[in-house]
């Protein structure tokens, strides 16, 4: 299948031409009733205690983004301690073991982050409550790493040889943009057949990156005292001139790969209440699974910030994101990829299963260089991204289990024309 690159608005789509996808899945149950897997999934059983107080004790190392050294430091000599080959820290932070395989085996890359986005937090105590651990990190991406670390240990212990090598990586800088998962491919010498990023709550399969493009805008005036402001220019007049416009915008619901939203999360400025503002600003949420959509709407709200200021007679600053397009991959959705991790995930009766192509982690780093590549999730979770994160014990062993019949099933996967 040919690959076909193509520059819109100066950012490059990938494609792949040909048919649609169609591929089969390769996992099939009696895989699970096998010695290895029945090995496997026995030890993750009986190191129970051991694992859960490995993820307390990594939860407890504050890994803030810019200030992962201490976990990346545990994590390389993990991956000693595992025997992984081309153990080391890269210059960004990210630390790399590999797993190597034969020759005529896939080159996979499984990474998951070490970065939490709790800036400030210095101290942190897990508390558990039954099946539920609680500490800001828990979930995202502390199981994940967790995950990565007893998922490798139980096929070994179980004897695994693999044809495929992997690739594991436990980076920095998700949180703020994918940083170590971008510079690590820019400098990796690899060319990589599939990407797995550990990230996101069980269930949720992402096989499309989710584009981010909004921004800020900043309306401009002379400002005057309220008496005197008869006829003056009025930035925040301007503003909500603003939001009802852009709130007129059509984003598309559908079909998935088109999903677009919009919202205007923060609005401010002024500093008295008897005086026109000099200065108001407004914030602009906006995603799509289309860089289509997300270009043509980047232009529309630029229009709308132009008309507005002219209308009202103020000046206007207006940034828009640029950095993080969405990338879609033509026939991903039936690809042995998604379609293998779906049938394991219904095998192992997790609930809530959703495919979309609207993934924010590292899997989307993959496909922007064109490379067929899903999340698989940690564990289930509530209150990411807050001081009150949850995550669920079950959840976790569910998902190594998860993470290990992909591995063993993705020893099968076909010649890849990439």
């Amino acid at each position: 299948m040919a690959k076909k690159l193509v520059s819109l608005g100066g950012v490059l789509l990938i494609f792949l031409l040909g048919p649609a996808r169609a591929d089969k899945s390769l996992f099939t149950p009696d895989v699970v009733t096998s010695p290895l897997i029945k090995k496997a999934f026995s030890f993750l059983e009986k190191n129970r205690d051991k694992i859960i107080t490995n993820w307390i004790y990594l939860t407890e190392i504050p890994s803030p983004s810019g200030n992962e050294g201490e976990r990346a430091a545990y994590m390389r000599q993990i991956f000693k301690n595992l025997g992984l080959h081309q153990v080391q820290i890269d210059s960004q932070g990210n630390v790399q073991g590999v797993w190597p395989g034969r020759k005529e085996g896939k080159r996979i890359l499984i990474s998951a982050h070490m970065d939490t986005v709790f800036q400030g937090v210095k101290s942190i105590k897990v508390r558990r409550e039954g099946n539920v651990l609680k500490a800001p990190g828990i979930g995202d991406d502390t199981a994940s790493l967790i995950n990565l670390i007893w998922t490798i240990k139980a096929l070994q212990e179980a004897g695994f040889q693999p044809v495929n090598t992997y690739y594991f990586l436990a980076t920095v800088g998700e949180e703020i943009g994918f940083v170590g998962m971008k510079a690590y491919f820019e400098g990796a010498k690899e060319k990589f057949d599939l990407v797995l990023a550990l990230d996101g709550d069980l269930g949720k399969v992402h096989y499309g990156a989710l584009g981010f493009g909004g921004g800020k805008v900043v309306y401009k005036g002379p400002g005057a005292h309220t008496m005197q402001s008869r006829g003056i220019p009025n930035p925040a007049v301007a503003v909500a001139k603003t939001i009802t416009r852009l709130y007129q915008i059509e984003c598309p619901a559908s079909p998935l790969e088109r999903w677009t939203i919009l919202n205007v999360g923060m609005i401010g400025g002024g500093r008295v209440t008897n005086a026109v503002p000099q200065e108001v600003f407004l914030t602009i949420d906006l995603r799509s699974a289309s860089q289509e959509e997300l270009e043509k709407i980047q232009a529309q709200i630029q229009q709308i910030c132009r008309e507005v200021a002219k209308e009202e007679k103020v000046v206007f600053d207006l940034n828009l994101r640029k950095d993080s397009p969405a990338y879609q991959i033509s026939g991903a959705r039936e690809s042995f990829l998604v379609k293998t991790l779906v049938d394991i995930l219904n095998y192992l009766k997790v609930k809530d299963i959703e495919v979309d192509p609207l993934g924010s982690t590292e899997a989307n780093v993959g496909l922007a260089q064109g490379i067929l590549s899903v999340n698989l999730g940690r564990t289930y979770g509530r209150f990411k991204h807050s001081l009150r994160e949850e995550a669920e014990i079950e959840g976790l062993f569910l998902a190594m289990k998860q993470i290990i019949l992909m591995l063993v099933s993705l020893e099968k996967a076909p010649k890849l024309d990439y």
